[in-house]
Protein backbone atom coordinates (compact mmCIF):
# COMPACT_ATOMS: atom_id res chain seq x y z
CA UNK A 1 0.00 0.00 0.00
CA UNK A 2 0.97 3.37 -1.35
CA UNK A 3 1.43 6.20 2.03
CA UNK A 4 -1.74 9.30 1.64
CA UNK A 5 0.04 12.20 1.42
CA UNK A 6 -1.63 15.29 2.09
CA UNK A 7 -0.31 18.77 2.12
CA UNK A 8 -1.33 21.64 3.26
CA UNK A 9 -2.36 23.80 0.50
CA UNK A 10 -4.75 20.59 -0.32
CA UNK A 11 -6.19 20.86 2.96
CA UNK A 12 -7.06 24.42 2.20
CA UNK A 13 -8.79 23.86 -1.51
CA UNK A 14 -11.00 20.89 0.86
CA UNK A 15 -12.15 23.48 3.15
CA UNK A 16 -12.83 26.16 0.88
CA UNK A 17 -14.74 23.85 -1.32
CA UNK A 18 -17.21 22.92 1.91
CA UNK A 19 -18.21 26.58 2.70
CA UNK A 20 -19.10 27.01 -0.80
CA UNK A 21 -21.72 23.96 -1.14
CA UNK A 22 -22.98 25.19 2.87
CA UNK A 23 -23.36 28.46 1.37
CA UNK A 24 -25.45 27.17 -2.04
CA UNK A 25 -27.57 24.93 0.32
CA UNK A 26 -28.51 27.88 2.89
CA UNK A 27 -29.36 29.95 -0.05
CA UNK A 28 -31.77 27.66 -1.45
CA UNK A 29 -33.46 26.83 1.88
CA UNK A 30 -33.99 30.10 2.75
CA UNK A 31 -35.55 31.07 -1.30
CA UNK A 32 -37.73 28.18 -0.44
CA UNK A 33 -39.16 29.47 2.92
CA UNK A 34 -39.34 33.00 1.63
CA UNK A 35 -41.29 31.89 -1.51
CA UNK A 36 -43.64 29.49 0.65
CA UNK A 37 -44.52 32.06 3.18
CA UNK A 38 -43.07 29.80 6.22
CA UNK A 39 -40.93 33.28 6.81
CA UNK A 40 -42.97 36.82 6.81
CA UNK A 41 -40.95 39.15 8.78
CA UNK A 42 -43.05 42.79 9.64
CA UNK A 43 -40.21 45.21 10.08
CA UNK A 44 -42.29 47.69 11.95
CA UNK A 45 -45.50 47.85 14.68
CA UNK A 46 -46.24 50.80 16.39
CA UNK A 47 -48.30 50.20 19.44
CA UNK A 48 -50.15 53.37 21.52
CA UNK A 49 -51.30 52.79 24.90
CA UNK A 50 -52.09 55.44 27.16
CA UNK A 51 -51.23 57.79 24.70
CA UNK A 52 -47.03 56.55 24.76
CA UNK A 53 -46.39 54.88 21.30
CA UNK A 54 -43.60 52.58 20.95
CA UNK A 55 -41.92 50.59 17.66
CA UNK A 56 -41.24 46.94 17.80
CA UNK A 57 -39.96 44.90 15.04
CA UNK A 58 -41.21 41.68 14.72
CA UNK A 59 -42.09 38.66 12.14
CA UNK A 60 -45.02 37.99 14.16
CA UNK A 61 -48.44 37.90 12.92
CA UNK A 62 -50.64 37.81 15.85
CA UNK A 63 -51.30 40.44 17.91
CA UNK A 64 -51.62 39.48 21.26
CA UNK A 65 -48.35 37.46 20.25
CA UNK A 66 -46.70 41.09 19.26
CA UNK A 67 -48.56 42.27 22.30
CA UNK A 68 -46.80 39.97 24.76
CA UNK A 69 -43.11 40.50 23.40
CA UNK A 70 -43.48 43.98 24.29
CA UNK A 71 -44.78 43.29 27.66
CA UNK A 72 -48.11 45.06 27.61
CA UNK A 73 -50.59 43.00 29.65
CA UNK A 74 -54.62 43.42 29.06
CA UNK A 75 -57.83 43.49 31.50
CA UNK A 76 -60.45 41.71 30.69
CA UNK A 77 -62.61 44.71 29.52
CA UNK A 78 -59.72 46.14 27.08
CA UNK A 79 -59.82 47.21 24.05
CA UNK A 80 -57.56 46.35 20.98
CA UNK A 81 -57.66 47.32 17.71
CA UNK A 82 -54.84 46.90 14.74
CA UNK A 83 -54.33 48.31 11.50
CA UNK A 84 -51.89 47.30 9.22
CA UNK A 85 -51.51 50.01 6.29
CA UNK A 86 -48.65 48.12 4.69
CA UNK A 87 -46.85 44.50 4.16
CA UNK A 88 -44.31 45.60 6.65
CA UNK A 89 -46.09 48.66 9.19
CA UNK A 90 -49.24 47.88 11.39
CA UNK A 91 -50.25 49.86 14.40
CA UNK A 92 -51.64 48.69 17.34
CA UNK A 93 -53.86 50.56 19.70
CA UNK A 94 -54.62 49.85 23.22
CA UNK A 95 -57.68 51.02 24.70
CA UNK A 96 -57.92 50.88 28.45
CA UNK A 97 -60.66 50.29 30.34
CA UNK A 98 -61.78 52.44 33.60
CA UNK A 99 -64.62 52.28 36.59
CA UNK A 100 -67.45 53.89 36.73
CA UNK A 101 -69.61 53.60 40.35
CA UNK A 102 -73.29 53.00 40.16
CA UNK A 103 -75.79 53.52 43.20
CA UNK A 104 -79.23 51.95 42.53
CA UNK A 105 -81.65 49.99 45.11
CA UNK A 106 -79.72 50.02 47.77
CA UNK A 107 -76.42 48.42 46.17
CA UNK A 108 -73.35 49.96 44.82
CA UNK A 109 -71.75 48.23 42.00
CA UNK A 110 -68.51 48.68 39.02
CA UNK A 111 -69.13 48.89 35.53
CA UNK A 112 -65.91 49.24 33.30
CA UNK A 113 -65.74 50.26 29.75
CA UNK A 114 -63.83 51.72 27.71
CA UNK A 115 -65.51 54.66 25.95
CA UNK A 116 -69.69 55.29 26.25
CA UNK A 117 -72.31 57.50 28.02
CA UNK A 118 -74.12 57.14 31.22
CA UNK A 119 -76.88 55.28 29.53
CA UNK A 120 -74.35 52.84 28.47
CA UNK A 121 -73.29 52.18 32.22
CA UNK A 122 -76.76 51.59 33.18
CA UNK A 123 -77.31 48.97 30.76
CA UNK A 124 -74.05 47.29 31.27
CA UNK A 125 -74.82 47.15 35.11
CA UNK A 126 -78.47 46.01 34.17
CA UNK A 127 -80.03 48.77 35.49
CA UNK A 128 -83.75 49.72 33.70
CA UNK A 129 -84.92 52.88 34.76
CA UNK A 130 -88.96 53.48 35.45
CA UNK A 131 -90.79 55.98 33.73
CA UNK A 132 -90.52 58.63 36.95
CA UNK A 133 -86.63 56.99 37.90
CA UNK A 134 -84.38 59.87 38.18
CA UNK A 135 -80.59 60.10 37.74
CA UNK A 136 -77.95 61.67 39.14
CA UNK A 137 -76.49 62.78 35.39
CA UNK A 138 -78.18 63.02 32.20
CA UNK A 139 -78.07 59.73 30.42
CA UNK A 140 -76.33 61.07 27.45
CA UNK A 141 -73.22 62.42 29.42
CA UNK A 142 -69.86 60.96 28.55
CA UNK A 143 -68.53 58.08 31.18
CA UNK A 144 -65.14 59.25 32.69
CA UNK A 145 -63.03 57.34 34.90
CA UNK A 146 -63.81 57.78 38.57
CA UNK A 147 -67.58 58.65 37.44
CA UNK A 148 -70.09 57.88 40.57
CA UNK A 149 -73.48 57.53 39.11
CA UNK A 150 -76.47 57.30 41.43
CA UNK A 151 -80.06 55.88 40.65
CA UNK A 152 -82.95 57.19 42.35
CA UNK A 153 -86.16 55.03 42.40
CA UNK A 154 -89.38 57.44 42.11
CA UNK A 155 -92.55 56.18 42.26
CA UNK A 156 -96.02 57.75 41.98
CA UNK A 157 -98.49 55.69 43.49
CA UNK A 158 -102.59 56.99 43.04
CA UNK A 159 -104.70 55.76 46.15
CA UNK A 160 -108.41 55.75 47.16
CA UNK A 161 -110.05 56.17 51.11
CA UNK A 162 -113.09 56.71 52.60
CA UNK A 163 -114.04 58.45 55.91
CA UNK A 164 -117.48 58.72 57.72
CA UNK A 165 -119.19 61.98 56.98
CA UNK A 166 -121.14 62.53 60.89
CA UNK A 167 -124.40 63.17 60.25
CA UNK A 168 -126.28 66.50 61.90
CA UNK A 169 -129.30 66.34 64.78
CA UNK A 170 -132.22 68.86 64.30
CA UNK A 171 -134.03 68.92 67.07
CA UNK A 172 -138.43 69.88 66.80
CA UNK A 173 -141.05 70.35 69.82
CA UNK A 174 -143.49 68.21 70.31
CA UNK A 175 -146.24 70.02 72.66
CA UNK A 176 -147.46 66.45 73.11
CA UNK A 177 -144.35 65.03 75.05
CA UNK A 178 -143.66 65.87 78.26
CA UNK A 179 -140.30 68.08 78.85
CA UNK A 180 -137.26 65.66 79.09
CA UNK A 181 -138.71 63.38 76.89
CA UNK A 182 -136.84 62.72 73.65
CA UNK A 183 -138.63 60.46 70.39
CA UNK A 184 -136.42 59.38 67.67
CA UNK A 185 -137.93 60.77 64.13
CA UNK A 186 -135.71 59.52 61.69
CA UNK A 187 -132.42 58.12 62.61
CA UNK A 188 -129.37 59.57 61.27
CA UNK A 189 -126.84 57.31 59.18
CA UNK A 190 -123.47 58.85 58.35
CA UNK A 191 -122.39 59.55 55.32
CA UNK A 192 -119.23 58.62 53.23
CA UNK A 193 -116.09 60.65 51.78
CA UNK A 194 -114.21 59.80 48.98
CA UNK A 195 -110.17 60.93 49.15
CA UNK A 196 -108.07 60.38 46.14
CA UNK A 197 -104.69 61.21 46.97
CA UNK A 198 -100.97 60.63 44.48
CA UNK A 199 -98.40 59.65 46.71
CA UNK A 200 -94.49 60.28 45.96
CA UNK A 201 -92.24 57.41 46.78
CA UNK A 202 -88.46 57.58 46.66
CA UNK A 203 -86.55 54.95 46.59
CA UNK A 204 -89.64 52.99 48.67
CA UNK A 205 -90.08 55.89 51.44
CA UNK A 206 -93.32 57.75 51.26
CA UNK A 207 -92.04 61.43 50.58
CA UNK A 208 -94.77 63.36 49.84
CA UNK A 209 -98.74 62.99 49.54
CA UNK A 210 -101.14 65.03 46.90
CA UNK A 211 -105.16 65.33 47.52
CA UNK A 212 -106.27 65.21 43.92
CA UNK A 213 -110.19 64.62 44.61
CA UNK A 214 -112.31 64.64 47.31
CA UNK A 215 -116.26 63.66 47.03
CA UNK A 216 -118.89 62.97 49.16
CA UNK A 217 -119.98 59.74 47.62
CA UNK A 218 -122.91 59.26 50.03
CA UNK A 219 -124.69 61.91 52.13
CA UNK A 220 -125.71 61.37 55.14
CA UNK A 221 -129.03 61.34 56.91
CA UNK A 222 -129.69 63.54 59.60
CA UNK A 223 -130.94 62.88 62.76
CA UNK A 224 -134.63 64.33 63.59
CA UNK A 225 -135.75 64.14 67.36
CA UNK A 226 -138.90 65.58 68.86
CA UNK A 227 -138.73 66.85 72.56
CA UNK A 228 -141.30 67.43 74.69
CA UNK A 229 -142.45 70.75 75.57
CA UNK A 230 -145.37 70.41 77.76
CA UNK A 231 -145.36 69.89 82.01
CA UNK A 232 -147.16 66.70 81.85
CA UNK A 233 -148.84 64.50 79.23
CA UNK A 234 -151.40 66.82 77.78
CA UNK A 235 -155.09 64.80 77.30
CA UNK A 236 -156.00 66.50 74.48
CA UNK A 237 -153.25 65.74 72.20
CA UNK A 238 -152.52 68.11 68.95
CA UNK A 239 -152.54 66.47 65.51
CA UNK A 240 -149.78 69.04 64.66
CA UNK A 241 -148.05 69.27 67.93
CA UNK A 242 -145.75 71.65 66.95
CA UNK A 243 -148.22 74.51 66.08
CA UNK A 244 -147.81 75.74 69.26
CA UNK A 245 -144.70 77.07 70.92
CA UNK A 246 -144.36 75.95 74.42
CA UNK A 247 -141.62 77.72 76.61
CA UNK A 248 -140.96 76.28 80.38
CA UNK A 249 -144.64 74.14 79.06
CA UNK A 250 -145.99 77.70 78.94
CA UNK A 251 -147.44 78.88 75.33
CA UNK A 252 -144.84 81.42 73.67
CA UNK A 253 -147.63 83.86 72.86
CA UNK A 254 -151.05 84.12 74.36
CA UNK A 255 -153.65 87.07 74.37
CA UNK A 256 -154.36 87.15 77.99
CA UNK A 257 -154.79 84.10 80.76
CA UNK A 258 -157.88 83.47 82.82
CA UNK A 259 -157.36 81.30 85.92
CA UNK A 260 -159.70 79.05 87.85
CA UNK A 261 -161.43 75.75 88.64
CA UNK A 262 -161.48 73.41 86.02
CA UNK A 263 -163.70 70.21 86.07
CA UNK A 264 -164.36 67.26 83.67
CA UNK A 265 -167.40 65.62 81.96
CA UNK A 266 -168.45 62.96 79.42
CA UNK A 267 -171.06 62.46 76.89
CA UNK A 268 -172.96 60.37 74.69
CA UNK A 269 -171.66 59.33 71.62
CA UNK A 270 -172.45 62.24 69.01
CA UNK A 271 -173.08 64.71 71.44
CA UNK A 272 -173.10 68.45 70.35
CA UNK A 273 -172.09 71.49 72.00
CA UNK A 274 -174.25 74.62 72.89
CA UNK A 275 -172.30 76.30 70.03
CA UNK A 276 -173.09 73.42 67.65
CA UNK A 277 -170.16 71.71 67.41
CA UNK A 278 -170.17 67.83 67.98
CA UNK A 279 -168.25 67.04 70.95
CA UNK A 280 -164.95 65.35 71.26
CA UNK A 281 -161.64 65.43 73.31
CA UNK A 282 -159.94 69.20 72.83
CA UNK A 283 -163.80 70.91 73.17
CA UNK A 284 -164.17 73.03 76.56
CA UNK A 285 -167.72 74.22 78.27
CA UNK A 286 -166.72 78.09 78.89
CA UNK A 287 -168.86 81.30 80.33
CA UNK A 288 -169.23 82.61 76.41
CA UNK A 289 -169.45 86.08 77.93
CA UNK A 290 -165.95 85.17 80.01
CA UNK A 291 -164.03 83.33 77.09
CA UNK A 292 -166.17 83.63 73.67
CA UNK A 293 -167.19 80.35 71.63
CA UNK A 294 -164.23 79.26 68.83
CA UNK A 295 -161.56 80.71 71.43
CA UNK A 296 -158.54 78.59 70.93
CA UNK A 297 -156.80 77.77 74.49
CA UNK A 298 -154.01 75.79 75.87
CA UNK A 299 -155.06 74.87 79.57
CA UNK A 300 -152.36 73.90 82.21
CA UNK A 301 -152.79 73.22 85.91
CA UNK A 302 -151.50 76.09 88.43
CA UNK A 303 -148.77 73.30 89.76
CA UNK A 304 -148.29 72.21 86.44
CA UNK A 305 -148.95 68.05 87.71
CA UNK A 306 -151.72 68.53 84.91
CA UNK A 307 -152.12 69.79 81.17
CA UNK A 308 -155.45 69.01 79.18
CA UNK A 309 -153.41 70.82 76.67
CA UNK A 310 -155.30 72.23 73.81
CA UNK A 311 -158.82 72.99 73.05
CA UNK A 312 -161.83 74.69 71.48
CA UNK A 313 -164.43 76.99 73.45
CA UNK A 314 -167.72 74.88 72.63
CA UNK A 315 -170.10 74.20 75.02
CA UNK A 316 -171.20 75.86 78.43
CA UNK A 317 -173.24 75.12 81.42
CA UNK A 318 -174.89 76.42 84.30
CA UNK A 319 -171.45 76.17 86.75
CA UNK A 320 -170.32 78.01 84.15
CA UNK A 321 -172.12 80.39 83.92
CA UNK A 322 -172.29 81.57 87.31
CA UNK A 323 -168.69 81.47 87.73
CA UNK A 324 -168.30 78.47 90.00
CA UNK A 325 -166.17 76.86 87.70
CA UNK A 326 -163.94 78.14 85.00
CA UNK A 327 -164.15 75.67 82.18
CA UNK A 328 -165.37 72.08 81.91
CA UNK A 329 -163.31 69.89 80.02
CA UNK A 330 -164.57 67.16 77.68
CA UNK A 331 -163.05 64.08 77.95
CA UNK A 332 -164.78 61.68 75.40
CA UNK A 333 -167.91 59.43 75.06
CA UNK A 334 -169.16 58.32 78.78
CA UNK A 335 -168.72 54.77 77.69
CA UNK A 336 -165.00 54.73 77.36
CA UNK A 337 -163.64 57.82 79.26
CA UNK A 338 -165.63 58.27 82.16
CA UNK A 339 -162.97 57.18 84.55
CA UNK A 340 -160.44 59.62 82.85
CA UNK A 341 -162.75 62.53 83.75
CA UNK A 342 -163.16 60.81 87.39
CA UNK A 343 -159.37 60.40 87.31
CA UNK A 344 -158.88 64.86 86.81
CA UNK A 345 -161.45 65.92 88.94
CA UNK A 346 -161.39 69.66 90.07
CA UNK A 347 -158.07 71.32 89.00
CA UNK A 348 -157.22 74.71 89.71
CA UNK A 349 -155.90 75.44 86.45
CA UNK A 350 -154.31 78.97 84.32
CA UNK A 351 -156.42 79.08 80.70
CA UNK A 352 -154.21 80.67 78.20
CA UNK A 353 -156.08 82.43 75.20
CA UNK A 354 -154.31 81.73 71.96
CA UNK A 355 -156.65 83.12 70.06
CA UNK A 356 -160.01 85.00 70.44
CA UNK A 357 -163.05 83.55 69.18
CA UNK A 358 -166.10 85.19 67.56
CA UNK A 359 -168.81 83.42 69.20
Amino acid sequence: MKPQIINAKMNRLIFKGKLIKAAIFAATIFMVALMTGSIYFKDKVYITDNGVTREIMTSETDVYAILKLGNYSLSANDKVSYEETSSNTAYITIYRAFDVSVTADGNTSTVSLVDGSVADVLEKAGIKLGEFDEVSCGLSDKAYEGMEITVTRVEYVTRESTSQVDFDTEYTDNTNLVIGTENEITEGVPGERKYTVKEKYVDGKLTEKELLSEEITRQPVTEVIERGTALATPYSKMDDPDAITLVNGIPESYTRVVSGKSTAYTAGYGARTASGRIAEIGTCAVNPNVIPYGSKLYIVAQDGSKVYGYAVAADTGLGLMDGTVAVDLYFGSMAEHYYDSCAWGAVQVDIYVLEEGNG
